[in-house]
């Protein structure tokens, strides 16, 4: 495994589908040594998510799980079990942090509660990710990433406000949760060096959200006034608008003279004195969106992104897939990294988004097979023969 600043730190990945894994992958990605425990047979719910490589539904298949899971090892292990919970205290007696995302319902059910494991590892970090949280009376309750996103309150201010409430897309909320989590782990593991004792990290999907409501709650506290969603002005700055080849995102700062964004997007009729200003621009917003229509059709994105910043003017432009993966600037920042999986072969995947100094990691190794390591944990770490483990195998504990 890669090395890297929390190196010598052991994670439990008893999380599945996006929260909890995208949490240890962050760990991992920092150089703990990170552990996949998956249910025999079945796997993660990862494994289930498509896209697949190939459109083939294989559990090796998953791009999710693929990109969630490098840098871990993986084995299977069924806790339920009572030989499968004896093993699990052992790895847990080792371990520094467990990562899991069940209802605190089931956790408990299966001896995944602070409590248990702390009579086994008192200096353990037990890090759970739900949808609202071990307390309250929504605690036991499942959501899915709209759910979250609803309830947040985030998702009543996405949009504008002459069209109902905008969702995020790609389960957001979750990845939010998960990089919530992934520093409050490591806040709690530098707690434990002045106290010795670990502690319950609990991390709630719909608060992660609600932490980014800055204007409404105080807005709402202050004024008694709910704010609303965006309004429509009309004038087209602020959003998308089409360009020859996809969207730009054209933006006025009170710093630059109108005339400066006249000039640059480069149609005569924009040098009216009345969008001079602000309030002229509200005024005549219709007018003007059509005049930027029609100008903006003459620019391909990427020239006019370019062009605006050596105007010192914000503009930006909608990227897609492909755009990303040849992103000059993202290439220049060596971004992506590339990951050769046994069954799916080799692919750029995203890198890590924030670098530290003296960070050593190289290249990511790929997402685990399902219980590719359990010879090696199991085998070699715990001291079980081939026979123990073909024993277990049969049981349907590993």
């Amino acid at each position: 495994m890669p090395a890297g600043l929390l190196e010598g730190f052991r994670v439990l990945d008893m999380g599945s589908g996006i929260s909890g894994p995208w949490c240890a992958k962050l760990l991992a990605d920092y150089g703990a040594d990170v552990i996949k425990l998956e249910i025999p047979g079945c796997g993660d719910d990862a494994r289930r998510m498509g896209p697949f490589a190939g459109d083939d539904p294989d559990l090796e298949k998953s791009l999710t799980f693929l990109y969630l899971n490098t840098n871990k090892k993986g084995i299977t292990l069924d806790p339920s079990t009572a030989s499968g919970r004896r093993l699990l205290d052992r790895l847990v007696a080792d371990a520094d942090v467990l990562v899991e995302n069940n209802p605190p319902a089931r956790s408990k059910e299966l001896g995944l509660d602070y409590e248990s494991l702390a009579e086994t590892n008192p200096g353990l970090v037990l890090t759970s990710i739900t949808p609202f949280g071990q307390t309250g009376p929504y605690n036991d309750f499942e959501a899915t990433d709209i759910v979250t996103y609803a309830l947040s309150g985030l998702m009543y201010h996405s949009g504008d406000s002459d069209q109902p409430p905008l969702r995020n897309v790609l389960d957001q909320s979750f990845y939010v949760a998960g990089a919530n989590a992934a520093a409050a782990t490591q806040v709690a593991l530098f707690a434990r060096l002045t106290s010795g004792e670990g502690q319950h990290v609990d991390v709630a999907v719909a608060q992660c959200l609600g932490a980014h409501l800055v204007q409404p709650l105080p807005y709402y506290n202050y004024m008694g006034a709910v704010k609303g969603r965006r309004p429509v002005r009309g004038a087209g700055f602020e959003e998308l608008m089409p360009a020859r080849d996809g969207y730009v995102a054209p933006s006025v700062q009170g710093s630059q003279p109108w005339s400066t964004i006249a000039s640059l997007i480069g149609l005569e009729e924009l040098r009216n004195e009345k969008f001079a200003t602000g309030a002229g621009r509200v005024a005549h917003g219709e007018e003007l969106k059509e005049l930027l229509i029609k100008g903006l059709s003459q620019w391909d994105r990427k020239p006019l992104f370019l062009a605006s910043g050596e105007q010192r003017l914000v503009f930006g432009m909608a990227q897609d897939a492909g755009d990303l993966a040849e992103c000059t600037h993202l290439q220049a920042r060596d971004f992506f990294v590339e990951v050769d999986h046994p069954v799916v072969g080799p692919a750029q995947y995203p890198g890590m988004a924030v670098r530290l100094p003296g960070e050593t990691i190289s290249g990511p190794q790929p997402a685990p097979l399902l219980g590719e390591h359990n010879s090696e944990i199991f085998g070699a770490e715990l001291g079980y023969s081939a026979e123990d483990l073909v024993s277990l195998r049969q049981l349907g504990v590993i």
